[in-house]
């Protein structure tokens, strides 16, 4: 199909209607009412009407929108309307240049993308009195505006990529005239005038951009623009310059980008420097991309969080915003609903900020599991791919990941180094000549790794090894050599890497060693005060970096080109140093950085009392976010840092709630142990205490009540004068639990009625009606256990997943169910089985399905009863007894059996 064929709307630059190629006489408020319904579907009238009549009333606005459609149906578009009583449309084959230009970026099609950029959307298109279209306009100008600048980035990318210089030069012209005053278009101007050998041209666009800053805005370029002017300036007073390495072309992975451009799903592996992130980035065009990075991998949604707090938050839907703000100031917090909201926010997030275009996770080997699932979640949601690179090795060792990884089983697409007539190929297309000789040395030195053959082409450039004469390269040693043995290749990329830096000064040396002790991406700031220098001078030193592509700046940030280059730099930096540097980091830290991340620049400045408030910190916001064994972890850092006795009590006293909710009994035990060494060593009363609740607990949950009775009473004999009433409070609620179990009523509701009375708070007092519920439900007073659960959640704080409201969830439904009151015992049961879903509590759900399959059995459901029943059969331990009095009557009214 031509671009003229069917009806077409012309939306970028002046807009115009065209019917298989003949322009149609489309006036103002008919135009308007057709690019709207073409960009935003089908819309109600109600709508229409006041989107294009704001300043009219309603029944005003609704005939002047009919008066519009006769219009747009005298004009020659009535074919193309599709019309209802209530809503307008246009039919799906319908196309705007608009649609087309994100489709081909959608598609990795650059080219075609920049073809269809044309100019401001709607220009000159007069809308009076539609104040509400106006805004609508103006929102989608802007992001109409932005994607033609990428399509003709990328499309000017991919020429200059390919060395067709003249062709990218008139790319970014293209986006100049869009935004004169875009500094990055004017540098790719700049930068295609030196390739073409045009630095007089370099110069004057430069000029130009500086004149139209002073008259418009007051102001001088950038430092990066004027960086780039003085390198032109010594062109012009000086010999020709050494060949740049920028705009490298992607030699032997061809195939690979069409393998990539196939899937919507795909895992790059390789190792480090393989060129993961070249293919992925080349294949994609524009792409979100998520990176993982070593500092963030102990921490929940550690890289998706870090992308929102850059980025992204203001570009994610509104709705999405509460939830999102919660999860990044405090995990928890209200608007942090449970794990399922969470991780569904984040996809949507995700979605949202992709635009359509390809979201890449880099470096997976290095993310949590979570942000793993939101990227797999996103998929379903929408985003149209998904490429995911990480190197082999790494991966195979986190099977935290792998498990993730196994729900999808991504394809995998292995890379690996260049063939020798594949680097021959590329030192072709970067010298324009064969080179055969050079191009076999070059692969022996590097055995076709291409980032080893890149920083050894950077290496000979700046010794002044290699220059450019006549389009063809030349070395001090073509006279006389015959296979270039003589030119002094490094041995490693490492110490070509080192060589580069050592060139740039003491002072940058220092900056992005410092840098590089902080992570991928480091603050100008930061680093400038850790190593005693003012920020001005710091980012001189910096730019120099930059212009040796060390680093690439990100917002008031700069990230690492390579991770080998932050490798090769924190290794150079000597032990002492590394301290020093470390302890200032953690101190200079900025408002916002991961608790995590100031833990362990504390522990390897070899201050360990320092770090363990952190790492709790990060344990405490982790199992805010529902990622409970990761909170595990950390919680167990902390210990490490050998904090005082209360501190340490309290540490494992967390992991032993956290062991809880992963049903860990082993670990939980190793807790209660450390917790009553403590007690026993500092004597305390309270801490005493507070393990005999923490024990009695874990052996009502063990079935041992017997065992938490006599705890709880030795702790109330031998301490009790001593205890606060919180304490009190806390041991008569397990004693009083245990006594339950034990079919002791009487003397249980005696011990919880005590515990009331105590005051306790809202989630102490909540577990303790929650016994009493049990109390009466266990001797078959279904009325008052209903009304006790009842008062149990009302007691609850916030609506925030806990084991307490699970449970008391389950047996509110269980009650209401014995009361035939069996829809409010289905809500009851489905808010309860949510919240053990969101908790992972597996052996809560089957308690909460054997009860949902006796609901379904009592309805007649006979089918769902059957399911459920199977279900909960294999979520119940084969080896207890709770649930199995509810499942197995059901079992056997739907023909199964226990163990079938």
């Amino acid at each position: 199909m031509t671009p003229q064929a069917g009806l077409y709307l012309k939306t970028l630059g002046v807009p115009q209607v065209t019917l298989d190629g003949a322009a149609l006489d489309v006036p103002g408020k008919s135009l308007a009412l057709l690019a709207y319904l073409a960009l935003e579907g089908q819309t109600p009238r109600e709508v229409l009407a006041d989107l294009l009549w704001t300043d009219q009333d309603e029944g005003a606005a609704r005939r002047n929108l009919r008066v519009q459609v006769h219009r747009l149906r005298a004009c020659g578009v009535g074919a193309w309307l599709e019309v209802s009583g209530s809503a307008l449309a246009l039919c799906p084959s319908v196309r705007v240049d608009l649609t087309e230009l994100r489709a081909a970026l959608a598609r990795g099609e650059p080219g075609q993308a920049a073809a269809l950029a044309g100019g401001r959307f709607l220009d000159h298109l007069g809308v009076p009195g539609a104040a509400t279209f106006e805004d609508w306009r103006e929102a989608t100008a802007q992001a109409a505006f932005e994607d033609q600048l990428r399509a003709l980035d990328a499309a000017a990318a991919a020429h200059a990529g390919a060395g067709h210089w003249a062709a990218a030069l008139e790319g970014h012209r293209r986006a100049l005239s869009l935004d004169p005053l875009r500094e990055r278009t004017v540098r790719a101007v700049m930068d295609a005038h030196l390739a073409l050998g045009q630095p007089a041209d370099a110069l004057a666009a430069y000029e130009t951009l500086e004149r139209r800053l002073r008259q418009e805005l007051g102001a001088g370029p950038l430092p990066a623009t004027a960086a780039l002017k003085a390198q032109v300036d010594a062109l012009l007073a000086g010999p020709a310059p050494s060949p740049r390495p920028a705009g490298v072309p992607l030699v032997g992975r061809e195939a690979d980008c069409a393998a990539l451009r196939t899937g919507r799903l795909t895992l790059v592996l390789g190792e480090a420097g393989v060129g993961k992130t070249r293919l992925v980035t080349e294949a994609a065009g524009d792409a979100l991309v998520v990176r993982g990075a070593a500092e963030l991998t102990p921490l929940p949604y550690g890289a998706l969080l870090d992308l929102l707090r850059s980025a992204g938050l203001h570009r994610c839907p509104e709705r999405l915003r509460p939830v999102l703000s919660a999860a990044l100031a405090a995990p928890g917090a209200p608007g942090l609903t449970d794990r399922a909201a969470l991780l569904d926010a984040l996809a949507q997030a995700l979605v949202s900020l992709c635009s359509g275009h390809t979201l890449i996770v880099e470096d997976l080997h290095w993310l949590d599991p979570s942000t793993l699932e939101a990227a797999f979640l996103a998929l379903h949601r929408g985003v149209p791919r998904l490429w995911l690179t990480a190197r082999p090795g790494e991966l195979a060792a986190r099977a935290d990941l792998q498990a993730v990884l196994a729900r999808l089983d991504p394809p995998r697409l292995a890379l690996a180094e260049l063939g020798e007539a594949e680097v021959a190929r590329l030192i072709e297309r970067l010298s324009g000549a064969p080179a055969p000789l050079f191009s076999r040395r070059l692969f022996e030195a590097t055995a076709g790794h291409p980032l080893f053959l890149l920083e050894t082409l950077r290496d000979l450039r700046e010794r002044g090894l290699l220059t450019e004469r006549g389009g063809r390269w030349h070395t001090p040693f073509d006279a006389s050599t015959v296979d270039y043995a003589e030119v002094p290749i490094s041995s490693s990329v490492a110490a070509a890497i080192a060589q580069r830096v050592e060139r740039l000064g003491p002072q940058t040396r220092q900056l992005l060693q410092a840098g590089a002790l902080w992570g991928e991406i480091f603050p100008v700031a930061l680093v400038a005060a850790a190593c005693d220098l003012p920020e001005l001078a710091a980012l001189d030193a910096l730019e120099r970096a930059e212009a040796a592509r060390l680093i690439v700046p990100e917002g008031p940030a700069y990230r690492f080109g390579h991770h080998l280059h932050r490798r090769v730099l924190a290794a150079g930096v000597g032990a002492p140093r590394a301290r020093l540097l470390h302890g200032r980091l953690a101190r200079l830290a900025p408002p916002g950085t991961p608790a995590a991340a100031v833990a362990r620049h504390f522990e390897q400045a070899g201050e360990g009392p320092l770090a363990w408030p952190h790492w709790q910190q990060a344990a405490q916001e982790a199992a805010g976010l529902y990622a409970h064994a990761e909170a595990l972890d950390l919680y167990a850092l902390a210990l490490a840092g050998s904090p005082p006795p209360q501190a340490a009590f309290a540490l494992h006293a967390a992991r032993s709630e956290l062991c809880r909710h992963l049903d860990d009994p082993a670990t939980r035990a190793q807790a209660l142990a450390a917790m009553q060494a403590l007690a026993h060593d500092t004597q305390d009363p309270a801490l005493h205490a507070e393990h005999a609740a923490h024990h009695a607990k874990f052996c009502t949950e063990q079935d041992d009540y017997e065992a938490a009775v006599a705890t709880v009473q030795a702790a109330l004999n031998t301490w009790g004068p001593l205890l606060s009433a919180d304490h009190h409070s806390a041991l008569l609620l397990e004693g009083g639990a245990a006594l339950a179990c034990l079919e002791r009523w009487p003397e249980a509701e005696a011990a919880l009625n005590r515990a009331l009375g105590h005051g306790p708070a809202p989630a102490r007092r909540s577990n303790i009606l929650y016994w009493l519920g049990y109390s009466h439900f266990q001797s078959g007073q279904f009325e008052r256990a209903a009304e006790q659960y009842r008062a149990s959640l009302a007691a609850l704080p916030g609506e925030t997943p806990t084991r307490g409201r699970v449970l008391s969830l389950w047996r509110y439904g269980a009650s209401l169910r014995r009361l035939g009151q069996c829809r409010d015992a289905a809500a009851a049961l489905t808010d309860a089985d949510t919240c053990a879903r969101t908790l992972n509590a597996g052996s809560i759900r089957g308690l909460i399905v054997a009860e949902q399959a006796a609901l379904a059995l009592d309805t007649g459901d006979h089918d769902a009863a059957r399911a459920l029943a199977l279900e909960a059969q294999a979520l119940l331990s084969p080896h207890g007894d709770e649930g199995w009095d509810v499942l197995r009557p059901v079992l056997a009214t739907v023909g199964l059996v226990r163990g079938s």
